[in-house]
């Protein structure tokens, strides 16, 4: 039977179909928005090639075109039926996944990878339901267990590269991802873990220099070029270029304000910190806050819709930020995880108290949740617009003991300008209060 790159049976008696499939899977793992044209080409050479109607669907369902994407997984099941077992195991966990149902999703691909552990396919995909659960350890212990079936995968050690950093590892997160884009110098997930050490190890000036070169041969990503340029935007950031960083982010998010989630959290959490700083970027939240209302149908995604909330406040859209945070309200006995109404209702509540000025209330409604925040998801350097919004806050109601304590806290693990020269801002009476 024809083998895959990975060395796994693969149902097609084509060559082209096989090959293309191939270049499709190196696709979708390196970010690559080529990736769907692949699968579906690899499909329209073998129509039986049910792996490439199940990778197509996954395309599909990333770029939020879901009911394509449950078509496409309808197609790869009828397809694998009398194919491997390997084959049949590997399209029905995509298929629960494209079909939302990440609860039976994550047992399949658990126990897929146990007896298939070169499927990185799955792999990856079962990392990203982890990471949108917090689950960081969970994704460090497999990727290390897993390590050793690909020796020399520059994907492999990319994705193990992140989970170290997320750990606290930064030194073997940049050995490890510098020796994949050393194997793979279009490795853009690579490129992201060594981002993100950088970033934690507050090597701002090297990640300045070391960024720009390592991302522009990256051409076709789409929007994950965007949030490596904000991974760079966050290094101005850090080092207190706050008039650089705003320009980048006028030039990477603002030119052509973009729907797409990932584009969306970059650039509603770029203005809301740049806000937190100080700067006045009032007119800037229009487009964003438009894009917001009209993805108030696409709130599965916890951490998409605080961000959301963010957009609406900042922006001043009370009527639909309030009828935001009613739809979450309503849907929280739904919530079986109990998430909804015990993490994110009561985060938006205090970001909305932000906006509005009440200090008081967004400390009240954010520092019970600093311990569970990672539950909603998303990196440590995305979820800081959370914590630094309740730090902030800290400062502005008054709330001098728990500010210094939090403070303490922020600079020791990664002393950005701004916290650094925060306290000293107070002291001197400029507490930066609108």
């Amino acid at each position: 039977m024809p083998l895959d790159a990975y060395g796994l049976p693969v149902t097609t008696a084509s060559p082209d179909a096989l090959a293309g499939y191939d270049q499709a899977v190196e696709g979708l793992l390196g970010w690559d928005a080529r990736a769907l044209d692949r699968f579906r080409a690899a499909a329209a050479a073998d129509p039986g090639l049910a792996l490439a109607h199940a990778g197509a669907a996954v395309c599909l369902f990333l770029d939020e075109r879901f009911a394509e994407a449950r078509e496409a997984a309808s197609v790869a099941r009828a397809a694998v039926a009398a194919q491997t077992e390997r084959e049949r195991r590997h399209v029905e966990a995509l298929a629960l996944l494209v079909e939302g149902k990440t609860r039976d999703a994550e047992p399949a691909m658990t126990r897929h990878l146990a007896d298939f552990p070169r499927d990185l396919v799955v792999f990856q995909r079962l990392y990203f339901i982890w990471f949108w659960q917090g689950k960081f350890p969970e994704m460090l212990d497999l990727s290390r267990a897993l390590s050793r079936h690909h020796p020399g995968s520059s994907f492999m050690l990319g994705l193990h590269a992140f989970a170290l950093e997320q750990a606290g590892r930064c030194d073997e997160a940049v050995r490890i991802a510098q020796a994949a884009i050393v194997r793979n110098p279009l490795d853009a997930w690579a490129i992201h873990a060594l981002a993100h050490a950088l970033y934690e190890m507050a090597a701002f000036e090297t990640g300045i220099t070391r960024l720009p070169p390592a991302i522009h041969p990256c051409t076709n990503l789409g929007w994950f070029r965007n949030h490596l340029l904000w991974h760079l935007i966050l290094m101005h950031l850090g080092r207190g270029d706050y008039e650089r960083a705003s320009h980048l982010g006028r030039t990477v998010f603002e030119r052509a304000p973009s729907s797409v989630a990932g584009d969306l959290h970059d650039s509603i959490s770029l203005l809301w910190r740049l806000e937190l700083y100080g700067r006045d970027v009032t007119d800037r939240w229009r487009p964003f806050m438009a894009i917001a209302a009209e993805r108030l149908d696409r709130q599965g995604l916890l951490f998409h819709a605080a961000h959301l909330a963010m957009a609406l406040a900042a922006g001043g859209d009370w009527a639909t930020a309030d009828k935001q945070l009613g739809m979450l309200r309503e849907r929280s006995p739904k919530d079986r995880t109990g998430l909804t109404g015990e993490v994110l209702v009561p985060l938006v509540e205090g970001i909305h108290a932000f906006a509005q000025r009440d200090y008081r209330r967004t400390i009240q409604r954010i520092a019970p949740l600093r311990a569970r925040v990672k539950e909603l998801g998303g990196s440590r350097a995305q979820r800081d617009v959370f914590h630094d919004t309740l730090l902030e806050a800290c400062f502005r109601a008054g709330d001098v003991e728990r500010a210094e304590r939090l403070l303490a806290e922020r600079v020791a693990r990664r002393p950005d300008h701004y916290w650094v020269t925060r306290a000293g801002s107070a002291a001197s009476g400029g507490g930066r209060t609108p």
